[in-house]
C-alpha cells in the first residue's frame, strides 16, 4: 500500500509542478507591452503604446508563434514614428517590428 501512495504523490507533484511552469511560462498582454516599452525607452521617450489583448499567430520561416500584436508611437526629431510589433507570448521576445507611416 505505501507504494501506491509514494506513487500516486510524486504523480500528483509532477502534474502540479507541469502545471504552474506551464503558466508561468507564458506572458500576458501587459508584460509583453511592457517589454517594448523598455526597449524603446533606451532610445529616447514614448508618446503612446497600445496591444491587442487577444493571441495572434505569427507566421516566419515556416514557423508558428503565439503571442501579441502592439505598437509604440515616439516622436523623434519633431516627427511622429510609428511601429508594431509581435511579440512571443512564451519567450517574449520581439520576433516582428514594422515601422508604419
Amino acid at each position: 500500500m505505501k507504494l501506491k501512495h509514494v506513487v500516486a504523490g510524486f504523480a500528483a507533484g509532477f502534474v502540479s509542478a507541469y502545471i504552474i511552469e506551464k503558466k508561468k511560462a507564458a506572458i500576458s498582454s501587459g508584460e509583453a507591452l511592457q517589454i517594448a516599452k523598455n526597449a524603446f525607452k533606451k532610445n529616447g521617450t514614448i508618446d503612446g503604446s497600445w496591444i491587442h489583448t487577444t493571441t495572434k499567430f505569427f507566421e516566419q520561416n515556416g514557423l508558428t508563434f503565439e503571442g501579441y500584436n502592439g505598437g509604440i508611437i515616439r516622436t523623434v526629431d519633431n516627427l511622429q514614428e510609428h511601429y508594431e510589433f509581435f511579440i512571443d507570448k512564451k519567450s517574449g521576445a520581439i520576433l516582428d517590428l514594422k515601422t508604419v507611416s
